[in-house]
């Protein structure tokens, strides 16, 4: 093939199947928001994000409901102290000791239980969500189509400064996105689930 008056390509030319086909990345359905929060979910690691979904959420509920328990148990053991000295209350210490006793041993549910065990959970989703999306956008950047080489090298003449350490620019931003979206999604459910 002669080429008349063009630059000599470093890239060989493709030929008419090959450039028909879509050069579609990793990260090419992460286009959007919803895009990018169900990427893990809809993957190939489905059954364990969806396992660690199911999981935090109820540990999320029973948080939740045991805040719930914590503040009727409160008002039990204000109502033993409040009737202390009423002649229907019979054995008054042992009321306000068994009314004390079920709180202390809710807080300790509570904390010690379900929200460190959920905390542990939503931690490890948080990291293999977020190990998945490096490894994406990972595969995205160093594709074929030399993805990470054109956006290190900005064109001088056109003014457009290359950005330094994309990859750890992008991971940050995925670790900050992933963490943020966990601790929403546990909040907004906890709020749901104390309502009822």
């Amino acid at each position: 093939m002669t080429g008349v008056g063009r630059p000599q390509r470093t890239v060989p030319e493709q030929t008419s199947s090959e450039a028909r086909t879509s050069h579609l990345t990793p990260v090419s359905s992460m286009r959007t928001f919803w895009g990018l929060m169900r990427a893990y979910w809809f993957s190939d690691r489905w059954k364990e994000a969806w396992t660690l979904t199911f999981v935090i959420a109820a540990l999320t509920a029973l948080s939740s409901k045991a805040g719930v328990w914590f503040a009727v148990a409160l008002g039990e053991l204000g109502n033993s102290i409040a009737f202390l000295h009423d002649a229907a209350n019979t054995h008054p210490l042992q009321t306000i000791l068994t009314n004390a006793g079920i709180l202390v041993l809710l807080v300790i549910l509570k904390d010690a239980g379900f929200t460190g065990v959920r905390n542990l959970v939503s931690t490890t989703l948080h990291r293999k969500w977020r190990g998945w999306l490096d490894n994406q956008f990972n595969q995205a950047l160093l594709d074929g189509n030399h993805t990470h080489f054109h956006a290190q090298h900005g064109s001088a003449a056109s003014g457009i400064v290359a950005p330094d350490n994309i990859d750890q620019r992008i991971q940050e931003s995925i670790k900050d996105m992933t963490g943020g979206a966990i601790g929403l999604a546990m909040g907004v459910l906890g709020v749901a689930t104390s309502l009822y």
